[in-house]
């Protein structure tokens, strides 16, 4: 068993194709800048001896999340704009389904008995589609480069599933997908997880509440984090206060 540990850090999806404002698909002002104190968090933690997790999308070009794979719909956003929060012509629902329109395109990696399993799973509206983002095998899917990634301890992948789209970087796997997240954290034996990333109404809460719902104590290091619309920003944080999470300035 490994030695017991009190602390880990979850660096959630700090990626070209978010951080990067030269290349970035969902690049959101600003982005780029929270990079110092995302290693601000991780040098405090590993000078303590304890662990850096670092999640990645890692899709497949035919993945269920794309827009480009559907024939008539809308993504989210453009590239290298500040983008808006989704909108009803960014979802996907059983009805449009059932009407004939919403079609798969032919790169798709997915059928249509899955994208309907996936949407019912959803509560019958899938998720907003998006640009094209965080291609496996691309410059796009590695880190941003102000993270100081060489100090990452483990490194979990997801979204690489053609048929689903996770936002928390819990219940995914490690790069040989021999563990999952929650497995990491079982095997340190942590108490404390710290969650820092992209972004604060998406990726960020939906780890901090899985953190949570598995019995951690978890602290939202605000200043390490950042977020897309503000009022949707001010709801996610509400939520989290809700389920006892604690947040940092």
């Amino acid at each position: 068993m490994t030695n017991k540990m009190k602390e880990a850090v979850i660096v959630v999806d700090y990626q070209n194709d978010f951080a990067n404002p030269e290349t970035g698909s969902l690049y959101v002002n600003s982005w780029e800048k929270i990079a110092e104190s995302i290693n601000e968090i991780v040098y405090e933690t590993k000078n303590k001896g304890w662990i850096i997790i670092s999640s990645r999308e890692l899709h497949p070009a035919g993945h269920i999340s794309f827009a480009s794979n559907f024939i008539w719909k809308e993504p989210i956003t453009d590239a290298f704009a500040r983008w808006e929060a989704p909108t009803e012509k960014n979802f996907i629902t059983l009805d449009e389904i059932n009407s004939g329109k919403i079609q798969i395109a032919s790169k798709a990696d997915f059928t249509m008995e899955e994208l309907k399993a996936y949407i019912e799973s959803q509560e019958n509206k899938m998720d907003a589609v998006w640009p094209d983002h965080c291609v496996e095998n691309t410059f796009w899917a590695e880190f941003y480069k102000d993270f100081d990634s060489k100090m990452v301890d483990i490194e979990i992948k997801k979204g690489f599933e053609s048929n689903s789209h996770p936002y928390s970087a819990f219940g995914w796997k490690t790069l040989d997908e021999k563990k999952t997240t929650l497995d990491i954290i079982k095997d340190y034996w942590i108490k404390i997880v710290k969650v820092v990333g992209l972004a604060t109404e998406y990726c960020d809460i939906a780890t901090a509440i899985d953190a949570k719902k598995y019995g951690f104590e978890v602290e939202f290091i605000k200043k390490a984090t950042a977020w897309v619309d503000p009022s949707a920003t001010i709801e996610a944080l509400n939520k989290m206060r809700e389920n006892w999470i604690k947040i940092v300035e």
